[in-house]
Parts: C-alpha cells; structure tokens; sequence
C-alpha cells in the first residue's frame, strides 16, 4: 500500500513538473500579429514550414524539445504553412524549412534546411 502511494506521489510530481510554463509556443502565422510584434521589437522567430517537408519536420522535432527551455523564454514563434500561405512564403522570399529570426524590429538570422540542433538554436539566440 504505501509503495502505491509512493508511486502515485512521483506520478503526480511528474505531471505537475512536466505542465510548467513553456519558454514559447508556436502559433500559426498572423500577419499583423506577426508585425506588430516585430515592430514592437520583441524576439520574433517565424518558421516556415510544410507538412510533407521531412527537414522541416526534424527542425519541428528539434524546436519541441527546446519549448520548455527557460533560455528562451519570450520568444513569439510563428509557423508559416508553405502550401497555405503562399503570399506570406513569397514576401519573405525563402523555401520551406526556413527559421527567420527578428530582434529590435529587424530580420537578425535566418536558415533554411539545417536540421541540426546547433542550427535551429543559432537562430533562436540570434532574436534573443
């Protein structure tokens, strides 16, 4: 009985760990979200992405585990859905797997294709 308890106990802190506050959460890309917050000079990362895009899914697996990450916290994350979007892909005038990196109001970093962890966090640091 009590190594039941014990054990529902650690479930529960584990829970209560795991539910904590996210550094960021990807939101679908909203152009006068968007700008308004570069404007406002907030840290601004903009992916963009496409469903069937296999870099572009690595680049989401890698961000996933970063979102708890307290480094960065305040970052406003924007996804851009490639086939979607089109007139958004084409003003910023970039491929799908691409990571746009905004600080003080301006584009400070961007990278299309890596897939590697060091990429994606380059990015990251660059709107912070």
């Amino acid at each position: 009985m009590q190594d039941r308890r014990l054990f529902l106990a650690m479930l529960a802190a584990a829970a209560l760990a795991s539910s904590g506050a996210r550094a960021f959460t990807v939101r679908p890309y909203d152009k006068s979200a968007a700008q308004a917050a570069i404007s406002a000079g907030k840290p601004v990362i903009v992916h963009v992405y496409a469903p069937w895009c296999l870099q572009c899914h690595m680049q989401e697996s890698i961000l996933d585990g970063l979102k708890n990450d307290p480094a960065y916290k305040g970052l406003t994350f924007y996804r851009v859905d490639y086939d979607g979007q089109k007139d958004v892909v084409k003003s910023l005038d970039c491929p799908r797997s691409t990571l746009i990196a905004y600080r003080g109001g301006k584009e400070v970093a961007r990278m299309s294709w890596g897939v590697s962890e060091a990429s994606v966090v380059d990015v990251l640091k660059a709107a912070l």
